[in-house]
C-alpha cells in the first residue's frame, strides 16, 4: 500500500511504524512558500495512517525523532536545530 501526506509528523510516525519513503515532491505554494508531500509504502500504512488522524497513534519516541530528523534534512538540507 502507499499514501501521500504533507504532514511531517505523520510521515515520521509511519517510518517509525515500518513505513518506507517511496518518494517526496517539492510544491510551490501560493504564498512563495515550499509545501513537501512524502509518499510511504509499506504493508500496513493506510492502518497506521488512520489510526494517526483517529488519535491513536503509538510508537518508540526513539524512532519517530530519527525519522523527524530524516525527513526534515531532505526538507532543508540537513540544517535544523535539535
Amino acid at each position: 500500500m502507499t499514501i501521500e501526506t504533507r504532514d511531517l509528523w505523520q510521515g515520521a510516525y509511519l517510518m517509525s511504524e515500518g513505513g518506507w519513503l517511496a518518494g517526496m515532491k517539492v510544491e510551490n505554494r501560493p504564498d512563495g512558500k515550499k509545501g513537501f508531500v512524502f509518499r510511504l509504502t509499506g504493508e500496513s500504512v493506510e492502518e497506521e495512517a488512520r489510526r494517526f488522524r483517529d488519535g491513536l497513534a503509538t510508537c518508540n519516541v526513539r524512532k519517530l525523532r530519527r525519522h523527524m530528523n530524516h525527513l526534515r534534512d531532505l526538507m532543508f538540507g540537513g540544517m535544523h536545530d535539535d
